[in-house]
């Protein structure tokens, strides 16, 4: 299929987080899709982290990579493993509806994300089966959602972050920009999700 880009902003469901305004917090999220490999790009508020995540979608594998000011670290996942960095939202019930809706230009399907024992607060869940990409969700929270995420909930550390995509186009994405970058210091999963922990806690 022909690569795509989709831009998302970020809301936040508190006002702080780890005693930062969310005002400095990421406000973005870069999509870039192409024959099956996914980067989801998330810059952090005056530029000082970027955090980088690259799904193969036919193989099943996440890499990982953070830049926090001078230091660079990359996680390269194992087939299977869950990505890195993203909170697992555990005890998640899915509500699939026949409620639809617009959104970046592209038609979308409604679900409701439901925690019946965790005492998690539910939300609405939209994806699209426009973009043709194979299980976009790959080993993530929402493998059971056959389309394209397109407005979502997530974690990162504290911070519980509300995705919605504002802007879809067109555009060919060299294979390049999924290769993982060099000269980075290669950690676990653990010590990544440590690291993006202490920066948003």
């Amino acid at each position: 299929m022909a690569g795509g880009k989709i831009r998302f902003s970020i809301t936040y469901e508190q006002n702080s987080v780890g005693g930062y305004s969310t005002a400095v917090l990421p406000q973005e999220m870069v999509m870039e899709f192409s024959n099956n490999m996914v980067k989801n790009t998330i810059k952090g508020g005056l530029g000082f982290f970027n955090l980088v995540n690259v799904s193969d979608l036919k193989n099943y594998q996440n890499t990982t990579w953070l830049k926090f000011i001078d230091k660079k670290y990359i996680y390269e996942g194992k087939k299977r493993d869950t990505p890195c960095c993203l909170g697992i939202l555990d005890g998640m019930e899915l509500e699939f509806t026949d409620n639809t809706k617009e959104i970046a230009g592209l038609k979308c399907m409604h679900v409701i994300a439901n925690f019946p024992h965790d005492g998690i607060e539910a939300f609405d869940i939209w994806y699209t089966m426009e973009l043709k990409l194979l299980r976009p969700n790959g080993n993530s929270p929402f493998k059971d959602i056959p389309g394209v995420l397109m407005e979502f909930n997530t974690l990162m550390g504290n911070a519980n972050m509300r995705m919605t995509a504002i802007n879809y186009e067109v555009q060919h994405i060299p294979p390049k920009e999924f290769q993982p970058p060099e000269n980075f210091r290669p950690v676990t999963k653990a010590e990544m999700e440590t690291l993006l922990n202490a920066l948003m806690n």
